[in-house]
């Protein structure tokens, strides 16, 4: 379903010189974490919601269209100091960590442009920055059951 953008955002996508651009907030959020990281990309501060976001630099590559394949995208974070390293040493290395984007403009922060839910995989921690694959689980590629029987696996079964 499509969300409605407000009357400010439209004008600035179809203005040829826009008076300002749309920025992104960035939620990690994990269930053994209580409150999620957030960070927007930008050089100050930003309160939404309530919420303070953090500045900082992060990109995202846009996934390739490669057929067989799950589409997955590519997050990379700098790393601000300890606040990140420990989420992930609290979340067994980002396993299970659930990526959310929000955009906003900032003359009007509280209201959410867009938001964009999806699945971290393949967190890595490097020096400069943290890398992730964002993405859903390719829930139609698995097994229906966990565990399937065959003579070999449960011979009493048979």
């Amino acid at each position: 379903m499509a969300r409605l953008k407000s009357s400010r955002y439209v004008e600035n996508a179809l203005a040829l010189s826009a008076d300002e651009a749309p920025i992104y907030l960035l939620e990690i959020s994990h269930v053994l974490v209580a409150t999620p990281l957030r960070f927007v990309n930008d050089n100050q501060d930003v309160v939404s919601n309530g919420n303070n976001y953090v500045a900082c630099a992060f990109a995202v590559q846009l996934p390739s269209d490669q057929d067989r394949t799950t589409p997955r995208a590519r997050l990379s974070i700098d790393t601000l100091g300890g606040d990140i390293s420990a989420f992930l040493e609290r979340t067994h290395g980002g396993r299970g960590a659930v990526l959310k984007v929000l955009q906003i403009l900032r003359s009007q922060p509280d209201f959410i442009e867009d938001e964009f839910v999806l699945d971290m995989s393949n967190v890595v921690a490097a020096v400069p920055t943290i890398q992730a694959d964002l993405g859903y689980d390719d829930v139609l590629n698995k097994p229906g059951t966990p565990y399937t029987y065959r003579p070999e696996t449960a011979p009493g079964l048979f």
